[in-house]
């Protein structure tokens, strides 16, 4: 038969704490501790600006310029998303819609000066208009980058 829970004294429990704040300070710095200023994003929508109803490829880059290994944590198996908003700010077109994700925390590791890259295609293209594209690296803590796409007439 159990007796009732016991609580843990503060004095115990905090001790190890501090233990592993510090022990955990020796590790590759995480990006996801604040903004971190070595990770650059870019976002690409490809060369020019596509006629109504061509494909559009969209691409987003993670640089790491620092100096120190740099880990992104994600809270589940997404790792970018994409939208397309119109000019009235309505969203046209947003790569996650109607996806799934596995709910599983996942870690990239970027070591210093190297690049991760995701991308995806509109097939169907846009109606002519100027667009406002919106990138997102959906790690814990989302960082965001935005271009403008112009989608010009069929001629």
């Amino acid at each position: 038969m159990n007796g009732p829970l016991r609580a843990v004294a503060p004095a115990v429990v905090l001790p190890a704490l501090a233990a592993f704040a510090c022990a955990a300070g020796s590790a590759p710095r995480s990006a996801d501790e604040g903004s971190d200023p070595a990770l650059r994003l870019s976002l690409s929508t490809g060369e020019g600006s596509p006629p109504a109803g061509a494909p559009v490829v969209l691409e987003l880059t993670g640089t790491n310029d620092g100096q120190a290994t740099l880990i992104l944590d994600f809270p589940d198996a997404q790792r970018y998303d994409f939208e397309v908003i119109s000019e009235d700010g309505a969203v046209v077109w947003r790569w996650a819609e109607g996806r799934f994700f596995a709910q599983v925390l996942g870690r990239e590791t970027l070591e210093p000066g190297a690049s991760l890259r995701w991308s995806a295609s509109i097939e169907a293209g846009l109606p002519a208009g100027v667009y406002r594209v919106l990138a997102t690296l959906t790690t814990v803590e989302p960082r965001a980058v935005e271009a403008t796409l112009t989608v010009l007439p069929r001629s």
